[in-house]
Parts: C-alpha cells; structure tokens; sequence
C-alpha cells in the first residue's frame, strides 16, 4: 500500500512544519487586565446611560421581589408550628391561622408575578442598549477600517482583521448587554441577603459563617490573577486559528494548485492543539475554584443548620420561631453565595470580552499614517500637472525603493513607466494615489503639495485601475456606479459606450444586471477589467492610472481598449504601467525605472534611437510577438 505510506509520511512532515509567526500586530501578553480598559468598556455604554439605568432599576426592583420568598416561608413555617400546637383539641383560633398562612402565600404570589414581569422588561431593554454598543462598536470599527493608511493592510493578515470585527466585537456582547446588571444587582442581593441574614433572622446565626467571607475573598484573588492571564492566552491562540483558516480559504486555488492540503492540515492542526490545551488550561482553572466555592456554600449550610438545630433545641429562640429562622438563614446564604458563584461564572465572559476589548480598542487607536493635516485644504478643480521633486520613499524607511526622483508632467500627457518587478513603478503610482506618503521630497499637484491637500479633494479627481481588478458582490451596473452612486443608468451605459464595453457588457447573461459573483468570480479576468475600466472613467478623473491594466486582457480585447484608449484620456493626465510595451508606444514620455531611479525618459522613438535599456526592452518584446 504504497499510497498510504507516502500518505503517512507527508502527514508527519507536515506536523513538523513551524507555526506561523503571529505578526507585527502583536498585543502584549500576560498582562493583566487594568481599570483603564475597564473604563474604556463603559465608557461605550455611556451614550445609553437612560436606558441602563432603566433596565438596572426593573432589574434590581425584580430581585428586591424575589429575595422576600425565604422571609415568606420563614412566616409559614412559623405560622405553621405555631398552629400545629394548638391543633388538638381544635380552637377556633386554628382559622386565623390558616388564614394567615393562605394570606402569606398570596403575598408571596403577587410579589413572584411582579418579579416575572419586572425580568421581562428587564431583558428587553438591556438587551435593545447592549444590541446598540454592538452596532456602534461596529461602526467605529469599519469607519477606522476605512481611515486606516494601505500600510496596515501590507502587514496584517486578514484573519486577524476580520477576528477583530467578527469574533472579538461578539465577546465583548454579554458584557455590553449584562455588565452593568450583573454588577449591581448581584453586589445588591449580596448585601440584602447579608442584612437578612443578620436582623430577619438572627445575628447569631449570621455571626456563625461571617468568616467564611474571609476565605471566599482569598479565593477570589487567586482565581482572577490566574484567569486574567490565561483568557489572554486564549483569546490569541483563537486568533491564530481563524488567521490561519481565512488564509486557506482565501489562497484555496493556489494551495490545490500545489497540492498542499495535508500540509496546511497539520499546520491548521497544530494551531487548533495549541487553542484545545489553552482552553483545558483555563478550564482547569474554573475546575479549581468552582468545587471551591460549593465547599464553601456546603460549609456554610451545614454551619447554619447545625448550629441553628442547637438554639431551637436549647430553646435560645422565642417559642415557635426558631425553625422558620434557620430555614431562612439557609435560604439567604445561598442568596448570598449565588452572586459569587455567578460573579466567578461571568468573571470568566469579562476576561474574554476585555482581552477582546484590548485588541478592538488597540485597532480604533491606530493613527493613520497617511491623513489630513489640522490646515488641509481642500484643491480646486485640477488640470493634471504632477511633479516629483527628489522623492525618496521605502515601504519600510530603513530600506528606500525610490531613491531621489524627479520628473514633470504637463496636463493631458501620457506617461509610461517601464521596468523590471520590483523597480519600483506601481510605488509611484501609489504615491500619486497618496497611499503612502515619500520619507524625503515632495508631490505637487497643479503646484499644490499633496501633502497639505485634503485626502476626498485628491482622490475625487483620480481614477485607477489596479493589475488585481477587484469587484464587489453584486451587478454590472452596481459594481460601475460604485465610482459615482449618482449616476443614473443611462450614464453609466454611455460610460461603457465611450470606453468601448457596451458590447460585451450587454452579451452577457443579463447585460448590466448579471451578477458578478464575489469578486467577481463570474467574469472573465478581460471582462472583469473592462467593467473596472468603465467604472474609473464613469469617475471623470483629471488623473488616470493604469497599473498594469492590461496584463490579464487577451490581444482581441487589447485591442479594443487600444482604439479606445485616446478618447477616454483625452484632456486627463494618465499615468500607464506595462509590461507589455505594445500598449505604451504612443506615450508622450516614457520613464524607465531601473532599482528605484529613472535612468532614462523620453518617446519610444527617442529611447530605441538611444540604444539603452528600454531598447534592449522593446528588442525582447519584439522578439517575443514574433
């Protein structure tokens, strides 16, 4: 069985394949979590603050309602006891009694009907405020997305972005729509039980389990040090799990492509043993204090049960009271030691939803590093000059791709950038875009530095079409009025008419509404740039950039763009990066890119006259049609 020993083999190798690295994204670990965070978190709910304040109160009124029951059925049993000693012979006083008792438990009736109806509309309206942090948490996160520089993109993955918006937001929800209830009325029927327990019942009894208090504290300390620590732990290799998912997911053709799938499964089933042992380890946690806070509410049942069963034997309580007291001393310390069971419970959702919180709030705290100054101002109308001036620029700044580059652009002209990958000419591009911002010199628009110009004034007078042409799930017609939601129907068709993609656009399916699919995946790569070709010039962009826009067009369809493309850049300064030089011959200055500086510029004719690197170029392109 030869397959299944190779089989095997590729497994274990592929178990033996590291972890990937975390990235720069990297929060700080086993740390403990601050109020400052904590303060961070509430202050989200502040806008709501009525609405809390209003579920609190009907909740807090529901939970005064219900902790009358034991001191209801301390006066039954009481009543009960004392009837029970008269009873024989039967007095006429026995009907008082018993009308007593059944006065009692209608009491307790109407105050268990308050208490159900009170936690009804105390679900409703903590959870309409915690659903609207959760939304507004959401906007500011996808509004920050938005702000964000493409620098942050370069070096996040997209699991982690997405764990941020999906997973991190929906465990900070219990805490956004419980935290202030659990808080208050917990800390509430704490004190209330204790003050039962201490004047409705009897402050001996009282007296017997106060110090066990002492110990519940000592517990408490050592479990929240403990689980602050691990629920970090946990919360990061989660993260590592979704990264590494959304990856394959979204790489999946180029992992069957080179068959790396029992590969990426043993990586995938590292990260998902790494996740498994983290959360035994904070189960473990929970596995240590829970029993150790059932040993002390048994401990302390059995305190006040004995020890009661003591006084009423021993007669220390007024004749026929004694037994309804201990029954409700017992009903209120578990009253008392619900919360702390619940708190240890909700504890652990509060550490999840802060180390979540951690991360969420270190994202909206991310300055972006290309925005508007406080003086920006917004640029007129442009003609479409640009000018470099001895612009150095490095994705990472220790290591510069463009080094000292200057050139001019007059308004309408085409400027071809040609150059080996890596040269250094899609950064050019993404500088004029103002992606980035150039570590030394500066980028004039119309003699305006763009540094100082608003980001919407520049990018609304820009159309690009990048190499990877993106659409978005939805139509034809959709995905073109993406660059203007005004535009009606009709424009968009002229649109296409002028760019020359009518014809294809309306050979399909459903012409303008045949859905795309995501990403666009039921277009072909020609249809998918014509339509992104037609959607930047919907735009009327005073610039254009073409960033190796035809790569993936086939020649038919070149074509097409070719005969089309002096109508569409008329007027319009075009920036054009190609790999194929056919598409650039009629350029009005060519620059060749060589490690980062211009080493030559000028027409194609100028250039294969001057016999350097751009005619070495075309001799090669030549030679290939050929």
């Amino acid at each position: 069985m030869p397959f299944t020993r190779s089989r095997k083999k590729a497994t274990q190798s592929a178990w033996s394949i590291p972890l990937p690295p975390l990235g720069e994204e990297e929060e700080q670990r086993y740390r403990p979590i601050d109020r400052k965070l904590l303060g961070r978190m509430f202050q989200l709910l502040a806008p709501y603050k009525k609405q809390y304040a209003l579920g609190v109160t009907l909740g807090v009124s529901m939970t005064i309602l219900e902790m009358l029951s034991p001191k209801f059925m301390q006066w039954i049993i009481d009543y009960g006891v004392s009837f029970q000693k008269h009873l024989l012979p039967i007095q006429p006083t026995s009907h008082g009694a018993i009308g007593h008792v059944l006065l009692i438990i209608l009491a307790w009736a109407v105050c268990l009907s308050g208490a159900i109806v009170l936690q009804r509309f105390t679900i409703l309206v903590m959870t309409g405020a915690g659903e609207r942090v959760q939304f507004s948490i959401r906007r500011k996160l996808f509004q920050q997305l938005q702000r964000l520089s493409m620098s942050y993109y370069d070096r996040t993955k997209l699991g982690r972005i997405i764990s941020r918006c999906t997973g991190d937001i929906s465990a900070m929800r219990e805490i956004n729509v419980w935290g202030i209830h659990v808080i208050i009325t917990n800390l509430l029927m704490m004190i209330v039980a204790g003050l039962m327990l201490a004047m409705a019942t009897d402050i001996r009894l009282f007296l017997s389990v106060a110090w066990l208090g002492l110990v519940l504290i000592l517990a408490n300390r050592i479990y929240l040090k403990r689980a602050a620590v691990q629920w970090q732990v946990v919360r990061e290799g989660w993260t590592r799990v979704s990264t590494n998912m959304a990856e394959n997911i979204t790489g999946m053709r180029v992992v069957t492509a080179f068959n790396r799938q029992i590969p990426n499964l043993g990586v995938f089933n590292r990260l998902q043993e790494n996740n498994t042992q983290n959360n035994v380890s904070m189960a473990r946690i929970n596995g240590a204090y829970q029993p150790v806070l059932d040993l002390i509410r048994f401990v302390g049942k059995v305190i006040i049960l004995v020890y009661g069963a003591y006084l009423v034997i021993s007669g220390h309580f007024p004749a026929g009271k004694g037994v309804g007291a201990v029954v409700a001393a017992t009903l209120y310390w578990d009253w008392f030691m619900n919360p702390i069971t619940t708190f240890g419970q909700w504890y652990n959702m509060l550490m999840q939803a802060m180390a979540s919180a951690e991360r969420v709030f270190s994202l909206l705290d991310l300055q972006p590093e290309v925005q508007d100054e406080p003086q920006a101002q917004p640029l007129p109308r442009i003609v479409g000059n640009v000018k470099f001036e001895n612009v150095t620029f490095g994705y990472n700044p220790d290591r510069p791709i463009l080094h000292d580059v200057n050139f001019e652009t007059k308004p309408g002209q085409m400027i071809a950038l040609v150059g080996a990958t890596g040269s250094g000419k899609s950064s050019i591009i993404s500088l004029i875009a103002r992606f980035y911002q150039p570590q030394k010199g500066r980028i004039l628009v119309d003699g305006n530095d763009i540094r100082h110009a608003t980001g919407d004034s520049l990018h609304h007078q820009m159309g690009l079409v990048l190499q990877v042409n993106y659409l978005f799930t939805g139509t034809v017609m959709e995905n073109i009025r993406y660059a203007r939601p005004e535009a009606t129907d009709e424009e968009i068709i002229q649109a296409a008419r002028a760019i020359g993609a009518h014809e294809m656009i309306s050979s399909l399916k459903d012409g303008y509404q045949t859905d795309v699919g995501e990403r666009g995946a039921n277009m072909s790569l020609g249809q998918r740039q014509l339509i992104c070709f037609t959607r930047a010039f919907l735009a009327d962009p005073r610039i254009f950039m073409l960033d190796e826009a035809t790569s993936a067009i086939d020649t038919a369809t070149e074509m097409t763009v070719q005969h089309c493309l002096s109508k569409l850049l008329a007027g319009r300064t075009t920036f054009v990066v190609a790999h194929r030089l056919s598409t650039i011959l009629n350029a009005d200055c060519i620059l060749v890119i060589d490690q980062g500086r211009i080493i030559e510029r000028g027409t194609h004719r100028e250039l294969v006259a001057a016999g350097g690197k751009y005619a070495n170029l075309y001799e090669q392109f030549i030679k290939q049609v050929e």
